[in-house]
């Protein structure tokens, strides 16, 4: 339990330092048109996800320790709890992530949690609310094939908290369109 803690504090730390398929037949929208968002525009500037640990020698604590138990419990609870910004709703954006599956069929996914790092709400806890997005797909999906690879989602973000099996995102985003985050990287190499 407690190796899973430290694993993810690292994971949170690696999104932390860089982040200061098509679902739809139509095409992404210009570039001019979508701004690019940062996983740090969703935290709010004077909350920090680390402060619970603060003055805390994770390693002289055991798995099966109490103290580590209960501190593991306490971020948890911190990290669903976290708090959002208000003034990201309604803001329409391009953000890329890595899809946590959450509905769809054999082949395609029409619902999933977009997260900062590849294994997040695999990990316990799962990273804070502030940093999932629930993302909503219209029509066939986005292909289940090459999922665990980093997505662009383009949309419209909505501040709606959402309870899922896997994690408690802090926003919601219906996809107007979906693609490879490597379809991104080739497009603007070639501009």
């Amino acid at each position: 339990m407690l190796m899973r803690l430290f694993n993810w504090i690292g994971l949170l730390l690696t999104v932390h330092l860089v982040a200061c398929g098509s679902g739809d037949p139509a095409k992404p929208l210009p570039d001019n048109q979508v701004e690019h968002l940062d996983w740090g525009l969703l935290t709010p500037k004077d909350w920090d996800a680390m402060d619970l640990l603060k003055g805390i020698d994770l390693s002289k604590m055991q798995d099966n320790d109490p103290q580590a138990m209960e501190l593991l419990a306490d971020v948890g609870k911190a990290w669903t709890d976290a708090p959002i910004v208000e003034e990201m709703d309604g803001k329409r954006g391009s953000l890329m992530g890595y899809v946590v599956p959450l509905g769809g069929d054999i082949t395609h996914i029409r619902e999933f949690l977009l997260v900062p790092y590849f294994g997040a709400c695999i990990h316990t806890p799962p990273p804070p609310s502030n940093q999932i997005v629930h993302v909503r797909v219209e029509g066939q999906g986005i292909s289940m094939a090459g999922w665990d690879a980093a997505v662009m989602v383009d949309g419209v973000l909505r501040v709606v908290r959402s309870e899922t099996a896997l994690g408690t995102a802090g926003y919601t985003m219906s996809a107007e369109f979906v693609r490879p985050f490597k379809d991104t990287l080739q497009s603007s190499e070639g501009n």
